[in-house]
């Protein structure tokens, strides 16, 4: 591994606190050096450093000289020489800050000189920096249908995982993850302001699934999902915002394009045409986000397909979910309304995937941006759908029931993920169908008509 470039590393002394973050996240870094105007080192400040000074009252916009640590960890040129004082040196920046690649390297005038890896002369496994900067990422709602995979993946790429949920279907979940070292469970609702501030305190990243999830359950509880899905979330991303928490990545729907007024993919440009309450949340809360956008914080906003698939939290209330079971309990397939209008769909562990690719993408590619998130080649109708589960389960009856009863029909492109994110789908659907039924066959949910399988019951 070769020397990193200066330029991602040095602000500075007139610079503000608030523009010492931005250099901090938009390199990837935790830390920033300080230069005087003869170049000469004046210090350090890290990303922990700025967020206490944000909780003790210090205001953004002041010298970043008021939280400077003056006596930072680094190499000099003669340390070099000395193979004993460079592994010294390196030991005591890795017990402080344990996911440092780089250390800093000064010439024989205080000069910064380079960035030179940490893994420089030894390959002490006890201290090897962390993947992915051993970065914390509160996950709200990360025992659900989708956070409870998403958290697990996250813990194997190295990220620290803090889980805010408010454990609606229990613990069962993420019962196996509970004692793994770099996860915390804060059990509370996001509407509280005070859990609230609990949840995020040390945290990098933030990614919100928290939600009043479907068109059932938020008819049911129209004020709840007003309160859960967009003044929470706003308020959410605020103070994420205020504490320099600065990628911020919230879970929307491609429900917000409703029905389809022409044959034309939609894309993340196309118009808007909620016919839900559910979806009108989620567009009030996308909207309320972004609004929130300035050189330092960057939310992300991510239009889910459908999801499918098994998962440690399993949900039959979702269009394939609910075929399948159908299929294997009652050997029924119901088709509403003719089934030819369009869904896209997307495996529920693929759906975490492309969480995972936001927060290790490069700032500028996920600042202000919005993304749907699927597969082309999984814009299904639901005929189709209900057809690929039928050829899973050959002794079920595909029953056609009149009119639909629900009136959503859109065709979406996923054109930009794939291009700017590099994410592709790679569960089949066929084969997710199966995993399902195995799951059922092994009596893997003893009694499958549980309301914690069902938003809409639970809620």
């Amino acid at each position: 591994m070769g020397a990193k470039s200066l330029s991602n590393y040095l602000v500075p002394e007139n610079a503000s606190i608030k523009e010492a973050m931005r250099m901090i996240d938009y390199a990837g870094t935790r830390v920033v050096y300080v230069i005087n105007g003869q170049e000469e080192l004046a210090g350090a400040v890290s990303d922990s450093d700025i967020r206490r000074a944000i909780l003790k009252g210090k205001d953004i916009k002041q010298s970043v000289k008021d939280i400077l640590n003056t006596n930072p960890i680094v190499l000099e040129e003669k340390d070099l020489l000395n193979d004993a004082i460079t592994k010294r040196k390196i030991k005591q920046l890795l017990r402080k800050m344990p996911d440092s690649r780089y250390i800093l390297l000064l010439d024989n005038k205080n000069r910064p000189l380079k960035m030179v890896p940490t893994t420089i002369g030894h390959k002490s496994k006890s201290i090897k920096p962390m993947e992915n900067n051993g970065k914390c990422v509160l996950v709200v709602g990360g025992a659900g249908y989708l956070g409870s995979i998403l958290s697990r993946k996250l813990l194997l790429k190295g990220f620290k995982v803090r889980v805010l949920d408010i454990l609606m279907y229990g613990k069962d979940p993420i019962e196996e993850i509970l004692k793994q070292d770099g996860f915390e469970l804060i059990e509370g609702d996001m509407r509280n302001i005070s859990t609230l501030v609990k949840a995020i305190d040390g945290v990098d990243h933030v990614v919100n699934l928290a939600a009043i999830v479907g068109d059932p359950a938020c008819t049911l509880k129209p004020e709840d999902a007003i309160e859960t899905n967009f003044l929470a979330n706003r308020a959410l991303a605020e103070a994420c915002k205020y504490n320099q928490i600065n990628r911020f990545v919230y879970a929307s729907t491609c429900s917000v394009y409703g029905t389809m007024e022409s044959d034309e993919k939609l894309t993340e440009k196309s118009p808007l045409n909620p016919v839900s309450l559910y979806a009108r949340s989620k567009i009030q809360a996308e909207e309320g986000i972004l609004s929130l956008e300035d050189e330092n914080f960057a939310p992300t906003i991510l239009r889910m397909s459908t999801l499918y698939g098994y998962s440690h939290r399993m949900r039959f209330d979702l269009v394939v979910n609910t075929m399948t079971k159908t299929a294997m309990i009652d050997k029924k397939i119901f088709v509403h309304g003719g089934g030819k209008q369009w869904r896209p769909l997307l495996n529920v562990d693929d759906a975490a995937e492309s969480y995972v690719k936001v927060l290790q993408a490069p700032f500028k590619k996920i600042k202000g941006q919005t993304y749907n998130v699927g597969s082309e080649e999984q814009n299904c109708r639901i005929v189709e759908i209900a057809q690929t589960v039928k050829d899973c389960v050959p002794d079920a009856e595909l029953v056609m029931n009149g009119e639909a009863n629900d009136s959503r029909n859109y065709f979406v492109s996923f054109n930009k993920i794939e291009r700017i994110l590099n994410f592709k789908a790679v569960k089949q659907l066929r084969n997710s169908i199966i995993r399902i039924m195995k799951a059922i066959e092994d009596k893997e949910f003893p009694n499958i008509n549980d309301p914690k399988y069902y938003n809409v019951e639970v809620n």
